[in-house]
Protein backbone atom coordinates (compact mmCIF):
# COMPACT_ATOMS: atom_id res chain seq x y z
CA UNK A 1 0.00 0.00 0.00
CA UNK A 2 1.70 3.36 -0.81
CA UNK A 3 0.57 6.42 -1.82
CA UNK A 4 -0.80 7.13 -5.28
CA UNK A 5 -0.11 11.45 -5.77
CA UNK A 6 1.06 14.73 -4.10
CA UNK A 7 4.22 15.45 -2.02
CA UNK A 8 4.58 12.05 -0.90
CA UNK A 9 3.74 10.42 -3.69
CA UNK A 10 5.31 6.51 -3.37
CA UNK A 11 5.83 6.35 0.38
CA UNK A 12 4.97 2.93 1.60
CA UNK A 13 2.44 2.42 4.33
CA UNK A 14 2.39 0.78 7.12
CA UNK A 15 -0.56 -2.20 7.21
CA UNK A 16 -2.12 -4.09 10.36
CA UNK A 17 -1.41 -8.18 8.73
CA UNK A 18 -4.21 -10.61 9.77
CA UNK A 19 -6.67 -8.05 10.39
CA UNK A 20 -10.26 -7.17 9.60
CA UNK A 21 -9.08 -3.68 8.95
CA UNK A 22 -10.10 -3.37 4.87
CA UNK A 23 -7.74 -0.34 3.81
CA UNK A 24 -8.85 1.43 0.32
CA UNK A 25 -6.21 0.11 -2.43
CA UNK A 26 -4.41 1.78 -4.06
CA UNK A 27 -6.05 1.55 -7.51
CA UNK A 28 -9.63 2.51 -6.04
CA UNK A 29 -7.76 5.56 -3.87
CA UNK A 30 -6.04 6.90 -6.85
CA UNK A 31 -9.92 6.89 -8.68
CA UNK A 32 -11.30 8.88 -5.61
CA UNK A 33 -8.47 11.45 -5.89
CA UNK A 34 -8.98 11.43 -10.10
CA UNK A 35 -12.47 12.56 -9.40
CA UNK A 36 -11.70 14.52 -6.30
CA UNK A 37 -9.06 16.64 -7.80
CA UNK A 38 -5.13 16.22 -7.29
CA UNK A 39 -4.65 18.95 -5.21
CA UNK A 40 -6.60 19.74 -2.27
CA UNK A 41 -4.58 22.37 -0.91
CA UNK A 42 -5.82 23.91 2.58
CA UNK A 43 -8.51 21.66 3.15
CA UNK A 44 -9.76 20.47 6.42
CA UNK A 45 -9.85 16.34 6.26
CA UNK A 46 -11.87 14.39 8.35
CA UNK A 47 -11.30 10.74 8.14
CA UNK A 48 -13.45 7.89 9.59
CA UNK A 49 -13.42 4.20 10.74
CA UNK A 50 -10.17 5.37 9.29
CA UNK A 51 -8.31 2.57 9.66
CA UNK A 52 -4.36 2.61 8.49
CA UNK A 53 -4.94 6.33 7.63
CA UNK A 54 -4.58 6.34 3.89
CA UNK A 55 -7.41 8.27 2.61
CA UNK A 56 -6.53 11.24 5.13
CA UNK A 57 -2.72 10.64 4.90
CA UNK A 58 -3.25 10.48 0.91
CA UNK A 59 -5.43 13.79 1.63
CA UNK A 60 -2.37 15.83 3.44
CA UNK A 61 0.40 14.86 0.51
CA UNK A 62 -1.72 16.38 -1.97
CA UNK A 63 -2.13 19.74 -0.10
CA UNK A 64 -4.84 19.41 2.71
CA UNK A 65 -3.69 21.38 5.75
CA UNK A 66 -4.86 19.41 8.68
CA UNK A 67 -6.62 15.64 9.09
CA UNK A 68 -8.51 13.76 12.48
CA UNK A 69 -8.82 10.56 12.24
CA UNK A 70 -10.77 8.16 13.91
CA UNK A 71 -11.08 4.64 14.71
CA UNK A 72 -12.10 2.44 17.31
CA UNK A 73 -9.74 -0.43 17.46
CA UNK A 74 -6.88 0.79 18.90
CA UNK A 75 -4.42 -1.78 16.44
CA UNK A 76 -6.01 0.85 13.74
CA UNK A 77 -5.24 4.10 16.31
CA UNK A 78 -1.80 2.57 16.38
CA UNK A 79 -1.11 2.20 12.32
CA UNK A 80 -2.26 5.64 11.93
CA UNK A 81 0.00 6.79 14.21
CA UNK A 82 3.07 4.77 12.95
CA UNK A 83 1.60 6.00 9.29
CA UNK A 84 1.73 9.59 10.23
CA UNK A 85 5.14 9.19 11.68
CA UNK A 86 6.62 7.74 8.26
CA UNK A 87 5.02 10.32 6.01
CA UNK A 88 6.34 13.43 8.79
CA UNK A 89 2.12 14.26 9.12
CA UNK A 90 2.13 14.17 13.32
CA UNK A 91 1.92 18.08 13.20
CA UNK A 92 -0.83 18.18 10.86
CA UNK A 93 -3.23 15.32 12.36
CA UNK A 94 -4.81 14.57 15.20
CA UNK A 95 -5.88 10.56 16.36
CA UNK A 96 -9.00 10.05 18.02
CA UNK A 97 -9.87 6.97 19.30
CA UNK A 98 -13.80 6.64 19.60
CA UNK A 99 -16.82 4.59 18.41
CA UNK A 100 -18.74 6.00 15.43
CA UNK A 101 -21.53 7.55 14.31
CA UNK A 102 -21.86 8.36 18.09
CA UNK A 103 -18.26 9.04 18.75
CA UNK A 104 -18.49 12.36 16.14
CA UNK A 105 -20.15 13.64 19.54
CA UNK A 106 -16.39 14.14 21.30
CA UNK A 107 -15.04 16.03 17.63
CA UNK A 108 -17.59 18.53 18.23
CA UNK A 109 -16.60 18.63 22.23
CA UNK A 110 -13.02 19.11 21.32
CA UNK A 111 -13.44 21.87 18.99
CA UNK A 112 -12.02 20.98 16.02
CA UNK A 113 -14.26 22.96 13.59
CA UNK A 114 -16.07 22.38 10.34
CA UNK A 115 -14.56 19.89 7.88
CA UNK A 116 -14.20 20.45 4.05
CA UNK A 117 -13.52 16.63 2.65
CA UNK A 118 -14.97 13.20 4.84
CA UNK A 119 -14.36 10.14 4.31
CA UNK A 120 -16.57 7.49 5.49
CA UNK A 121 -15.01 3.99 5.42
CA UNK A 122 -17.40 1.48 7.68
CA UNK A 123 -17.40 -1.93 8.13
CA UNK A 124 -19.37 -3.10 5.16
CA UNK A 125 -23.23 -4.15 5.59
CA UNK A 126 -23.59 -2.62 8.79
CA UNK A 127 -25.97 0.17 8.35
CA UNK A 128 -23.13 2.88 9.26
CA UNK A 129 -23.29 4.71 6.68
CA UNK A 130 -26.82 7.04 6.74
CA UNK A 131 -26.05 7.47 10.89
CA UNK A 132 -22.75 8.63 10.54
CA UNK A 133 -24.03 11.41 7.49
CA UNK A 134 -26.95 12.27 9.90
CA UNK A 135 -24.28 13.02 13.00
CA UNK A 136 -22.24 15.06 11.04
CA UNK A 137 -24.86 17.28 9.60
CA UNK A 138 -26.52 17.13 13.54
CA UNK A 139 -22.69 18.13 15.14
CA UNK A 140 -22.16 20.77 12.50
CA UNK A 141 -18.97 19.27 11.75
CA UNK A 142 -19.31 19.76 7.71
CA UNK A 143 -17.93 23.16 5.86
CA UNK A 144 -20.40 25.37 4.11
CA UNK A 145 -19.12 23.31 0.59
CA UNK A 146 -18.22 20.58 2.18
CA UNK A 147 -17.95 17.11 -0.18
CA UNK A 148 -18.03 13.86 1.61
CA UNK A 149 -16.54 10.19 0.26
CA UNK A 150 -18.86 7.47 1.13
CA UNK A 151 -17.21 3.27 0.56
CA UNK A 152 -19.36 0.52 0.48
CA UNK A 153 -19.90 -2.88 -0.99
CA UNK A 154 -21.00 -3.00 -4.30
CA UNK A 155 -23.19 -5.76 -3.45
CA UNK A 156 -24.95 -3.94 -0.73
CA UNK A 157 -28.47 -3.03 -0.56
CA UNK A 158 -29.47 0.73 -1.03
CA UNK A 159 -26.09 1.73 0.30
CA UNK A 160 -26.07 5.33 -0.35
CA UNK A 161 -28.84 7.68 1.22
CA UNK A 162 -29.72 9.35 -2.35
CA UNK A 163 -30.30 12.57 -0.43
CA UNK A 164 -29.65 14.02 3.37
CA UNK A 165 -30.43 17.63 4.53
CA UNK A 166 -28.19 20.15 2.65
CA UNK A 167 -26.40 16.93 0.61
CA UNK A 168 -27.11 15.08 -2.57
CA UNK A 169 -25.46 12.25 -3.67
CA UNK A 170 -23.66 13.46 -7.07
CA UNK A 171 -21.98 10.62 -8.22
CA UNK A 172 -21.30 6.98 -7.77
CA UNK A 173 -18.39 4.64 -9.06
CA UNK A 174 -18.22 0.76 -9.15
CA UNK A 175 -14.36 -0.91 -8.62
CA UNK A 176 -14.88 -4.85 -8.57
CA UNK A 177 -16.68 -5.12 -5.27
CA UNK A 178 -16.07 -1.74 -3.72
CA UNK A 179 -18.91 1.70 -4.27
CA UNK A 180 -18.01 4.66 -3.75
CA UNK A 181 -20.50 7.40 -3.22
CA UNK A 182 -19.64 11.41 -3.89
CA UNK A 183 -22.08 13.59 -1.98
CA UNK A 184 -21.76 17.51 -2.23
CA UNK A 185 -23.83 20.60 -1.35
CA UNK A 186 -26.84 20.25 -3.16
CA UNK A 187 -25.77 24.21 -4.92
CA UNK A 188 -23.13 23.07 -7.97
CA UNK A 189 -19.46 23.58 -6.66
Amino acid sequence: MRITGGMIRGRRLAKIKGSNIRPTSDMVRGSIFSILGQTLTDLKILDLFAGTGSLGIESLSRGGKEAVFIDKSSRAVAMIKKNLALCGYESLSMIIREELPNGLAHVQDLGCGHFDLIFIDPPYGRGYIRPTIYQLIERDLLAKDCRIVVESSASAKDPFPPEVPNLQLKLTRSYGSTLIGFYSSREER
